[in-house]
């Protein structure tokens, strides 16, 4: 039995074309399971679109709640596909997500050129040779690390989600104490979080990373100065 995430263009500006978009994701699931009997594949077919109606899609919380619930769906399933006849920024998400966990994509009639487009523009997780060879045995205190991106949530498969600042102290800073906990502030939204100290691979090598991150780490440093100047003002 193969399940399968039907990824359909779903909100939009009035709720009746929201409501044609929902009906039309549920007609590609009945699509799906059709071909898996003539093709004799049990197939079960899954569309989140309508799945969570106590949340609210106008609310900016609420959409990105409702986002993890699905990306959490998707993570249980075999395979994503693709239906209707655009690429929504939601499905864009889905379909990265799907590729980040080695789920096979396939198109139920919008051309694979559109597809691939929408996956090849992605950035690359980061990885242990990032980072600063034998850093993991080194102290992270004030250091940029990679978080392993097996520790993210299906929905925060990003690489934006592995760079963490270790500027909260915990005994995992050291390698030697015998606590492991490391408190960390991520260089893109500036959440702070707890991790183990065995969740990263290192300290980033500033170096090797992609221009984006260093980007972004250069606005994160930036806006710090900027906060420690006015609060000596």
């Amino acid at each position: 039995m193969k399940l399968v995430y039907i990824s359909a263009p779903y909100r939009a500006d009035t709720p009746e074309e929201t409501e044609r978009n929902r009906r039309a994701a549920l007609e590609a699931c009945g699509e799906a399971y059709r071909l898996g009997r003539l093709t004799g594949t049990k197939i079960v077919p899954i569309a989140p679109a309508g799945n969570f109606p106590y949340l609210d899609g106008n609310k900016s919380e609420d959409r990105e709640q409702e986002l993890r619930m699905d990306l959490a769906l998707l993570s249980k399933c075999d395979e994503l596909w693709v239906a209707g006849d655009r690429i929504s920024e939601d499905m864009q998400r889905e379909l990265r997500a799907a590729v980040r966990m080695d789920k096979p994509v396939c198109s139920m009639g919008l051309d694979q050129a559109t597809v691939q487009t929408a996956i090849t523009d992605m950035h690359p997780m980061l990885r242990k040779n990032d980072c600063v060879k034998g850093s993991e045995n080194g102290d992270y205190s004030d250091k940029l690390l990679i978080l392993n991106a097996s520790v993210l949530a299906p929905w925060a498969l990003e690489p934006e989600n592995q760079l963490w600042i270790a500027d909260g102290g915990g005994f995992g800073t050291s390698p030697d104490a015998m606590g492991r906990a490391l408190y960390v502030t991520n260089v893109f939204d500036g959440e702070k979080a707890r991790f183990d100290r065995e969740d990263f691979h290192g300290a980033a090598d500033i170096g090797r990373l992609p221009a984006w991150a260093k980007d972004g780490l250069a606005e994160f440093q930036e806006q710090n100065r900027e906060e420690s100047e006015e609060s000596e003002q």
